[in-house]
Formats: structure tokens, C-alpha cells, sequence
């Protein structure tokens, strides 16, 4: 097992998120209990818990890339239908929603609403999360350590836009909020002063909670719940 996955091994999340958050897009979505849900880059499972809540008569389906995840996923969810797959081409469809967090950045959000149109049902939604700035002069710190990942975040505006431009109609945002981050930083942060895996992976996940301790107001995850207009 790479250090990667062992590092993440023994925690819940593999990126910023919380229930809340969830049940929010659940909502603006219109999920019902006999729906057909797709969680795209699941990691660790999560949001699985939720979802299989939110679905009682329903299905869940739960892609990613890293067969580890899916082991996992598979170990503590049965009910949950996951697969090793490509979350642009995701088996076990129709879908009423799919739900993608924080992983949409693998595609690019036009290409993956895009691929995802042919894989909804007729009046199906989907809900995903992306990093954007909250500020429109972000600190350099900031800029720097993203370019560096090979990211580009851009404003919330210029990602509904996006959308918009992709054929999609936006039906809700919202910030995810600092909840949603601590979710995910404060069992790593824990996880990472025993962990003895490779130094550099170790010292980039801790130069990570600290710039978002210094400047977390200056970005945060967007979420997006949209229909194809």
C-alpha cells in the first residue's frame, strides 16, 4: 500500500466536506427515497452514510480511481454498488443525482458535466463541489501553494457562469464553510503526528492545514447543485 492510502487508511475523509453540507445539496436537488444515486471520486466513503439515509428504497453506486478506496468502500458499505471506474464514464446508471465532492477538479467542471448528462435520468440533477476564491485580490501564500498543485481556483461567479456556459442550469450555491474543512483537517492534523510515512508527502499535508489556518477566509469550496437547461 502506497503512503498516500495508508495515510488515509484510518480516516473517514479524504477531503473537505460534512453531513450538513450534504443534506443541503440533497435538498436543493429534489432527491427522493427511491432514487438512483452517483457519489463520483468517493474516496474513503465518506458521504456514503448519507446518501445510503437520503435513499432508503433507492440505490447508490460509488466511484473512484484508487482500487484501496473501493476496497474500503466495499468492506463498510455493502448495500453500496462501488467500482473501480472512470468517474466520467461511471457504471451502474441512470442516475437521479450524482454527487461528486470536491473531485470534479480530476475532469474540469465543463468536461464532467458534459460526460455526466448522458448518465442522468430524464429530470436527473447533479451536485459537486469545486475550490474557488472568496476574495478578488487572494494573498500570495495562497495563489502561490495552489499554482504550485496545479490548481486555479477561480470566483464563484466565473464558476456559475461556467456552468451556465456548459448548458446547465444552477438551482443552488453556497460556501462549504469552515465546518466542512475542519471536518476534514482536524482528524489529519491528529493523523499525521503518528503517521511515519514518506516526510515529503507528511510536510505538504501539513503546509496545507496551516495555509488554511492563515487564510482560509481568501478561498473555500463552492457548491454547485444544477439540471441540464
Amino acid at each position: 500500500m502506497s503512503d498516500i492510502f495508508a495515510l488515509f487508511e484510518l480516516l473517514d475523509r479524504a477531503g473537505p466536506g460534512d453531513t450538513e453540507s450534504l443534506c443541503w445539496a440533497l435538498d436543493v436537488a429534489g432527491t427522493g427515497p427511491d432514487a438512483t444515486v452517483l457519489d463520483a471520486g468517493c474516496g474513503t466513503g465518506a458521504d456514503l452514510a448519507t446518501l445510503l439515509a437520503a435513499v432508503p428504497r433507492g440505490r447508490v453506486v460509488a466511484v473512484d480511481s484508487a482500487p484501496a478506496f473501493v476496497a474500503r468502500v466495499r468492506a463498510r458499505y455493502p448495500r453500496v454498488e462501488a467500482h473501480v471506474a472512470d468517474m466520467a464514464n461511471p457504471p451502474g446508471g441512470p442516475f437521479d443525482l450524482i454527487w461528486s465532492a470536491g473531485a470534479v477538479y480530476n475532469l474540469g467542471v465543463a468536461r464532467a458535466l458534459s460526460s455526466w448528462r448522458a448518465h442522468l435520468k430524464p429530470g436527473g440533477r447533479v451536485a459537486f463541489s469545486d475550490l474557488c476564491w472568496r476574495v478578488p485580490d487572494p494573498p500570495e501564500p495562497a495563489r502561490n501553494f495552489f499554482a504550485a498543485e496545479g490548481v486555479t481556483p477561480i470566483g464563484a461567479a466565473d464558476l456559475a457562469a461556467l456552468v451556465s456556459q456548459s448548458g446547465w442550469r444552477v438551482l443552488g450555491a453556497r460556501w462549504l464553510g469552515a465546518a466542512g474543512w475542519a471536518a476534514y483537517y482536524d482528524p489529519l492534523e491528529e493523523r499525521l503526528a503518528t503517521f511515519s510515512g514518506d516526510p515529503q508527502l507528511t510536510d505538504g499535508f501539513r503546509a496545507e492545514i496551516a495555509l488554511w489556518r492563515e487564510h482560509a477566509g481568501s478561498y473555500d469550496y463552492r457548491l454547485i447543485v444544477a439540471e441540464p437547461a
